[in-house]
């Protein structure tokens, strides 16, 4: 790691607890790679925040995940003044913040849009394994040592072509868009602790399930998972995960964000509810926060950005209907 990235790492750390990942040095570092250019923005009053910048045209948009740090009314206020002497159309923030920021986001004239990043999650506490284990619901226990007994066997390293292979299987499931082998590449490479954990029947090479973790600041997330669906009786799935998850408590890390659950109190009707009632079987507490919110600078620049957005949409969903 750099003398910048360290510097800039240890300051987040200064201002709230957990750092979270997406405003890290390393976390930038992929987004530029990615096709945003990344502003690092030390903000009037102390505050600060890694804003993912994208142009179109002569407009641009500033995107900031998880911050700015601290997520206070004052840092909010100092980030629409930077993004106003910056020239920036648009302004897209989703704070690590209680859900009460809301009003001093809706005060300051943004308004809520579909989120990118998981607005509810839930964060498990870790602690020994054999006690981690104890305290999982009965189902997922059960399945865990089934697939123990059932020798499925899980390897943790770096492979994106199996994650990719895995992701693919869930998108024609569930027709959602996830990254491509490119993307789980470069979260390999430039995170400083990333790892898959992937899976196998004993005796072949047969992948049933793929997990990506992240590890920053004394958190893991779980960014992204897969399964191909194939020999659900192994519970290669269960495998996967709990294999991620033990191995981030042996570590060290403090805790576990299983990075996306449906809203509290969601029925069966939302798309989400059985990955969320899967989540909710090994523990931990919900954690909501105020989601995506969006501040207008201009509106000819915003609306050139919202129709350059819709065509890369219709392309996409054109190329998965082909696929």
């Amino acid at each position: 790691m750099t003398n910048d990235a360290s510097r800039w790492d240890g300051e987040l750390e200064e201002r709230t607890t957990p750092a979270p990942l997406l405003q890290s040095w390393a976390w930038g570092e992929v987004q530029a790679r990615a096709g945003w250019s990344v502003e690092r923005v030390r903000l009037k009053g102390g505050a600060m925040a890694s804003v993912q910048v994208r142009s179109v045209g002569p407009a641009r948009e500033a995107y900031v995940p998880r911050g700015p740090l601290p997520a206070t009314d004052e840092a909010i206020d100092a980030l629409v003044e930077w993004a106003r002497g910056a020239r920036m159309a648009r302004l897209v923030v989703e704070p690590q913040a209680p859900v009460a920021l809301e009003d001093a986001l809706s005060g300051q004239g943004f308004a809520a849009i579909a989120p990118t990043q998981p607005q509810h999650t839930r964060v498990l506490e870790l602690r020994p394994p054999d006690e981690l284990l104890k305290s999982f619901r009965h189902g997922r226990r059960y399945n865990i040592r089934a697939g123990l007994r059932r020798g499925v066997a899980v390897k943790e390293g770096k492979d994106a072509a199996e994650l990719a292979r895995q992701s693919a299987a869930v998108e024609r499931r569930e027709s959602i868009h996830l990254p491509d082998r490119v993307y789980y590449e470069l979260l390999l490479e430039l995170l400083p602790w990333c790892r898959t954990y992937v899976a196998y029947q004993e005796g072949t090479n047969e992948a049933l399930a793929a997990v990506l973790v992240a590890r920053h600041a004394g958190r893991a997330y779980s960014l992204f998972a897969g399964r191909s669906g194939a020999h659900p009786e192994l519970m290669g799935n269960d495998l996967a995960w709990w294999s991620a998850i033990s191995s981030a408590a042996e570590a060290g890390c403090k805790d576990f964000d299983f990075w996306g659950v449906p809203p509290p109190g969601a029925g069966p009707e939302h798309p989400w509810y059985g990955l969320g009632f899967f989540k909710s079987e090994f523990g931990g507490e919900e954690v909501s926060y105020p989601g995506a919110w969006e501040l207008v600078l201009s509106g000819a620049g915003a609306k050139l950005i919202a129709l350059e957005k819709k065509s890369r949409t219709y392309v996409r969903g054109l190329k998965r209907n082909i696929s």
